[in-house]
């Protein structure tokens, strides 16, 4: 009975080290999504819209994206990749301590790590007013990998794609 509960024992640490522990310190982000990305000034609080500020694999599941919407003829315009944690900082105050509607509902983005795009329809005068386009888009973006906010279940956010897997913190 005593050897049952050791072994038990060994085994959970080993599967939180697994799915808690080594996710939490970014081991498999460095193993698996290491590579070149463009460096923005941190304490910058202007927009990015370079697909080269992403982590590697959030990269290349984007260009899929925009090569698969292309394909279906969907006009997409990537609007923000990277955000510094200052540009994150100061969106989540926006409508809370200062002017104007409230755009982030959060201070830990995927975005500041790299894992997360927005866009818009591009060549139209409503860039965010197609709700086919984005609903289009949202198949798409899932269909490659990622999780779009579309499908967000407390606050829908159409034009936001993440790179959302469990060993990515």
């Amino acid at each position: 009975m005593r050897k049952r509960i050791v072994l038990f024992l060994i085994i959970l640490i080993f599967l939180s080290l697994i799915f808690i522990v080594l996710p939490k310190i970014g081991f498999y982000t460095f193993v698996f999504d290491q590579g070149e990305y463009e460096h923005s000034d941190e304490s910058s609080t202007e927009r990015i819209s370079d697909l080269n500020e992403l982590s590697p694999k959030t990269r290349e599941l984007a260009l899929e994206f925009l090569e698969k919407c292309e394909e279906n003829g969907l006009d997409v315009r990537i609007t923000e990749t990277y955000r510094t944690q200052a540009r994150q900082d100061i969106l989540y105050e926006q409508g809370r301590t200062t002017p104007g509607l409230v755009v982030t509902w959060t201070k830990n983005s995927k975005h500041t790590k790299r894992h997360a795009f927005d866009i818009c329809e591009d060549n139209t005068d409503d860039p965010y007013g197609d709700l086919e386009f984005f609903r289009k888009c949202a198949e798409i973006g899932k269909e490659v990998g990622f999780t779009p906010g579309y499908y967000f279940d407390e606050v829908q956010d159409m034009p936001h794609y993440e790179l959302n897997r469990w060993w990515i913190q």
